[in-house]
């Protein structure tokens, strides 16, 4: 009887550790399956540290009207004394409304070898001669020279509309010794300011030599340079379009380069980039 009892309790004890054994066996399969999720989240979390992410920052949206305005392209520049049919691109108005004077009043010559032609204007009578076109927004060069009277008289008219009389609707930059560079409205034409007021810094313009004026007509402002000497503007001025015109005043004188570059209204502006550079992120250590 008592062996009986004693291979009971031997089979009971082998069972209880088969027991043990599998439970112990569970718990280590659990261990390694934690273990090896750790090492993959430490090893992922280095990779990054290493390799930085490189963030990219997008610029707000820019205005598309001033841009298509900022690119729209633009013709080259306009020769208007290209050697062709002189009074194809221009007009003759006179006190005496007489066509046939035009061509003893504003003459092309020669300049002479590798040298541009040259428009020479007797100053008799008062008129004027204006381009076939109108221009808003443009920048005008031109040369001039008094061949031999120190107190000859003449101008430019710029934004010339209106009935074409003696004088017209526009402004005129003097290009009158000692007064060159002065603008001022003539009768019909005005402006917020203009410099005719207080009379432009006097240059030293001798008779006998070229002298360069170059006038920036933008949004009705009109900005006058002579020789590289800004002389000052004139702002809001009404009209702000129109045709380009040099007068006969009773003097002669002589022109030449003469030349109209249309020009945006607003300046051109380089695009800044839509995207910054990349931050970097320190190596952890």
């Amino acid at each position: 009887m008592l062996n009986f009892h004693r291979r009971i309790w031997d089979k009971l004890r082998q069972r209880s550790v088969s027991t043990n054994q599998i439970k112990i066996k569970k718990r280590y399969s659990l261990l390694l399956l934690v273990g090896g999720l750790a090492h993959f989240v430490l090893g992922m979390s280095y990779a990054n540290a290493q390799e930085p992410a490189t963030p990219t920052k997008l610029s707000p949206p820019q205005n598309l009207e001033k841009t298509t305005a900022a690119t729209k392209k633009i013709p080259g520049p306009e020769k208007l004394l290209n050697g062709g049919n002189f009074w194809d691109h221009w007009k003759y108005i006179s006190e005496e409304e007489k066509e046939a004077n035009r061509n003893v009043t504003w003459k092309v010559v020669s300049g002479g070898k590798d040298q541009p032609s040259i428009l020479i204007c007797s100053g008799k009578p008062y008129g004027y001669i204006r381009t076939q076109k109108s221009y808003e927004n443009f920048r005008f060069s031109m040369e001039w020279m008094y061949p031999n009277d120190p107190n000859a008289n003449s101008g430019i008219l710029l934004f010339t509309s209106g009935p074409d009389k003696v004088w017209p609707k526009a402004f005129q930059v003097q290009l009158h010794r000692p007064e060159a560079g002065n603008v001022f409205p003539t009768p019909g034409s005005g402006a917020k300011s203009a410099n005719g007021l207080s009379p432009a810094t006097p240059l030293d313009l001798p008779v006998g030599k070229w002298h360069k004026c170059v006038l920036t007509c933008r949004k009705g402002t009109i900005s006058v340079m002579i020789n590289g000497v800004k002389l000052g503007e004139v702002t809001g001025c009404d009209p702000s379009k129109g045709a380009i015109a040099l007068q006969s005043e009773g003097s002669e004188i002589h022109f030449r380069n003469l030349i109209v570059e249309i020009l945006n209204p607003e300046p051109v502006v380089p695009p800044k980039s839509t995207v910054s550079k990349p931050e970097t992120t320190p190596k952890s250590n």
